[in-house]
């Protein structure tokens, strides 16, 4: 039987939940502990894995935050009350079959980017359960990113019509235009059309940085490439991070729901 594994963008999946209701500032509404286990319910439904796990962020200062300081600082803090509730949520899934994640001073992403790598690499089929964008970078025949908020696949097609580039060269597109859910700035002056222009024609970064075009964008550019690799750096999800477990611990028995 071929591995199928869903990986669950744990505070994704939560935050949301929690913001879409009235809460007490000081308190956790039980409810978000009981809506998130129900959304985590539907997709082990939907997708009847045989190998599931869900990430959490560690919250400590990460890798980007050591080259980049200003990372994220734009960033409303995660609520107390929601990081004093995480051992809760994970003992919520983990009734459900479902073991928690965390590696310390690693973001989500790269664990899961890690772990959608190895087991794609291996041959398995890989469903990220996220509404992040940033995995979209990870999109292969094994991967599939889905947008449970939405009941959404999210697809090569739909990254090629929403960005203008293919899945592949997404970060060498947000290393121009930055991203400023995180407070990355990217180079000045170069908005979406330009950097999907700019990418298509050069089809990567390198060649760009290498063979910047004449004229006012171009020297923009070779003034600023230092700050479009740091952005690419950021933007790249990390597919090598130490998470100390193996399969055989995600494995799923769906008799636990």
């Amino acid at each position: 039987m071929q591995t199928q594994v869903l990986l669950v963008d744990g505070f994704n999946l939560i935050r949301r939940i929690y913001e879409a209701r009235a809460h007490a500032d000081d308190e956790l509404d039980p409810e978000v502990i009981v809506s998130a286990a129900g959304s985590l319910r539907r997709a082990l439904n939907r997708f009847n894995p045989t190998h599931v796990c869900c990430v959490l962020d560690s919250h400590e200062k990460t890798w980007r935050h050591l080259l980049y300081p200003a990372y994220k600082e734009n960033r409303r803090p995660t609520p107390q009350p929601l990081l004093d509730a995480i051992p809760r949520f994970e003992a919520a899934f983990l009734e459900l079959g479902v073991l928690s994640v965390t590696v310390s001073g690693y973001e989500a992403d790269d664990v899961i980017a890690t772990l959608a790598h190895r087991i794609s690499q291996a041959g398995g089929v890989v469903w990220i359960l996220s509404t992040d964008k940033g995995f979209l970078q990870l999109l292969d025949q094994h991967v599939v990113i889905y947008d449970h908020f939405n009941d959404k696949e999210l697809t090569p097609e739909w990254v090629l019509e929403k960005y203008g580039v293919t899945h592949e060269q997404l970060v060498d597109y947000w290393a121009l235009t930055g991203d400023l859910t995180n407070n990355v700035k990217g180079v000045p002056k170069i908005g979406p059309k330009t950097a999907q222009n700019l990418i298509t024609t050069y089809g990567t970064l390198q060649e760009l940085l290498q063979n910047p075009p004449t004229g006012t964008v171009g020297d923009r550019i070779a003034t600023h490439d230092r700050e479009a690799d740091v952005c690419r750096q950021l933007a790249c999800l990390k597919t090598d991070v130490e998470i100390g477990i193996n399969l055989k611990h995600l494995r799923y028995t769906p008799d636990r729901t």
